[in-house]
């Protein structure tokens, strides 16, 4: 038998990597088991103890206040109004309350009950307390101006009742400052005045047809051809002198003027011919208006006279007047002369005079 050379090591070295290779793999087989057999939770549970065991026991550090920042996260969600702010509490959403300073040049943004503005030192005026005005019965009128004039403070019916009678109510009287015991002292009669548009134009009620020269003057013959004559049909004549009425008309003739104009043919070559160009100067009785009136012959010509205006009164009962310059209307009593009537484009404007002689211009714009 043949001696072997080496150490025993060196002899069994396969055989001991073998042997080392198999307790490592027992020893990880059974921390592997362990593993598989212990709760997640648990060892968990035990990491954080192992933990918080190596925390000292005081940091030194205080916690931050977490409220405000709770509190602006609960307002953001559901933001408040600034209508909600108390007045007397304080909001992010809402400064304290503040008045301009006086000073123009200031203007300064300063607490209302500032005496004097803190930034340029102007002393600021002081609020006025508001007046009490008491008004029991609740009709608009005043208890001690109900009391002045002699009525109920307690009853709300008298406010729209007339205690003067001149046409206007308790109520509208103390708007406008008026007496409402005194029937001279009342709001203005023309404020219920209007202008009904459009403005007429109107004319003479006849034209003058022809004239005749007879020993006793010249004799001028007008026609009236809406007016019935006495034979019952229309077509009413009037055969006047000078200085006569016609008829009941209202009118009178003046004088009369015969006069002839020459005028060229058209395509005559130059000839002429003279046309009758005479008229009549007549005088309106109601105010001494004169006009003339110029010869027409069978082709009427009405001449123009006044411009016509329709007033619409609306206080109480409606009422309309038709109306010329020169005319006078009465609203409840009080006269008022109508002195001049205008178009004014699509509109009108009238002008009335009251007896103490103070005027007024009504003016109508067409719709």
């Amino acid at each position: 038998m043949k001696k072997s050379s080496g150490n025993f090591f060196t002899q069994h070295y396969d055989w001991l990597a073998l042997a080392v290779a198999i307790v490592a793999l027992a020893f990880a087989a059974f921390y592997f088991v362990k593993a598989l057999g212990e709760d997640g939770e648990t060892s968990a549970a035990a990491e954080v103890r192992r933990i918080d065991a190596r925390k000292p026991s005081s940091s030194g550090v205080e916690a931050a206040d977490m409220s405000i920042y709770q509190l602006i996260t609960r307002t953001s969600k559901a933001p408040v109004r600034l209508g909600d702010v108390d007045p007397k509490g304080y909001s992010f959403l809402a400064s304290d309350k503040r008045v301009f300073c006086a000073k123009s040049d200031c203007h300064a943004p300063i607490p209302p009950d500032s005496k004097v503005c803190p930034v340029c030192n102007e002393t600021q005026p002081e609020e006025e307390a508001p007046q009490v005005v008491l008004d029991a019965d609740d009709d608009g009128l005043p208890d001690d101006w109900e009391r002045k004039f002699g009525l109920n403070p307690g009853n709300p019916d008298d406010a729209d009742e007339d205690l003067d009678g001149d046409g206007f109510t308790n109520r509208e009287e103390f708007e406008a400052g008026t007496d409402p015991t005194d029937r001279d002292s009342h709001p203005d009669y023309l404020d219920s005045l209007t202008v009904k548009l459009p403005l007429k134009q109107t004319t003479l009620p006849f034209y003058l047809r022809s004239y005749m020269k007879t020993p006793g003057g010249m004799k001028l013959e007008f026609v009236n051809p809406k007016e019935r004559n006495d034979y019952g049909t229309l077509g009413r004549t009037y055969s006047v002198y000078t200085n006569a009425e016609i008829g009941e008309t209202g009118f009178s003739v003046k004088s009369f003027e015969q006069k002839e104009r020459t005028v060229k043919i058209k395509g005559g070559g130059g000839a002429t011919r003279k046309i009758d160009v005479s008229f009549a100067t007549i005088e309106r009785k109601s105010d001494g208006r004169q006009i003339e009136v110029a010869v027409s012959g069978d082709k009427p010509k009405y001449v123009p006279v006044d411009v016509q205006a329709t007033l619409v009164y609306a206080r109480g009962p409606v009422k309309e007047f038709t109306v010329v310059a020169g005319d006078k209307i009465t609203l409840n009593g009080s006269v008022y002369a109508v002195k001049d009537i205008k178009s004014a484009g699509k509109g009108a404007h009238v002008t009335l005079e009251d007896a103490s002689g103070k005027s007024r211009t009504i003016e109508a714009l067409e719709q």
